[in-house]
């Protein structure tokens, strides 16, 4: 059908579990992907948490979490940013070598990566970042103004040109096909839905304003984080920063 109809009833016919085909699947241990992506030559941004973590009550950020385009063109702080992005990724246990993390992953596997464009931090100059998971600091990929090209490619919404700051992150495919064969494509869906819900949860707490975009042009979007768009492509970005005066909620306090 013109619609796609045909072929999503297709897809999700073969995602499906059956119990005709489920089970007897083995594990290829010797040649399981990297649970992380790095970038050994690429300079350091340490992330900080503040001293004292801030306090904030639960229901009052589900309350008043919004998707907000509306952005000053205000600094974000880098203690909020260690923040935002510990609630996105944050490791919380460690499970033999796992890590495990603020957001539910099928497996525990966090097919996903974490670039961060930042484009009004203090004390920082733009630049597209990776998120160094273990080590909990930005890896520099390259100097520069990305929030144009970042806005370009979501198909022209300005806002993610005058955000802070956009994380934007990038499926791994083959680190969830490695377990759950063609399944992998919905848990992708899944994972990232927690991790995009930690990011604007903790903005709300922090009176930030965040919104998250799933429309971009794929190729232009993989091209600028130079990602292949085959075993790594772009999912999901948000844009965060301070909201105007007058109108963000008051971070939500305890």
């Amino acid at each position: 059908m013109a619609d796609g109809t045909d072929l999503l009833r297709a897809w999700w016919e073969q995602t499906s579990l059956d119990p005709r085909r489920a089970g007897g699947r083995t594990l290829d241990w010797e040649n399981r992907p990297a649970s992380y992506k790095e970038y050994p030559g690429a300079a350091r941004l340490p992330l900080e948490m503040p001293e004292n973590i801030p306090t904030a009550d639960l229901w009052q950020a589900l309350q008043q979490r919004r998707s907000r385009r509306d952005l000053a063109a205000a600094e974000l702080g880098r203690e909020q940013l260690a923040l935002l992005l510990w609630a996105c990724q944050g490791i919380t246990a460690r499970l033999g070598t796992q890590l495990l993390r603020t957001a539910p992953s099928a497996g525990a596997l966090y097919p996903f990566e974490t670039y961060v464009s930042l484009q009004r931090v203090a004390g920082l100059s733009p630049c597209l970042t990776h998120l160094h998971i273990p080590g909990f600091h930005l890896e520099v990929l390259t100097e520069g103004e990305f929030g144009p090209h970042l806005a370009h490619a979501a198909l022209g919404q300005e806002f993610v040109a005058d955000a802070a700051a956009v994380v934007v992150w990038t499926a791994v495919l083959p680190r969830c096909t490695w377990k759950y064969g063609p399944r992998a494509l919905r848990y992708l869906g899944l994972d990232l839905g927690h991790v995009g819900q930690n990011l604007a949860l903790a903005a709300a707490a922090l009176g930030l304003s965040c919104c998250p975009v799933a429309a971009f042009l794929d190729r232009e979007l993989n091209a600028v984080l130079e990602v292949d768009g085959t075993n790594e492509f772009a999912y999901y970005l948000a844009a965060v920063g301070p909201a105007p005066r007058g109108r963000s909620p008051e971070p939500a306090t305890r």
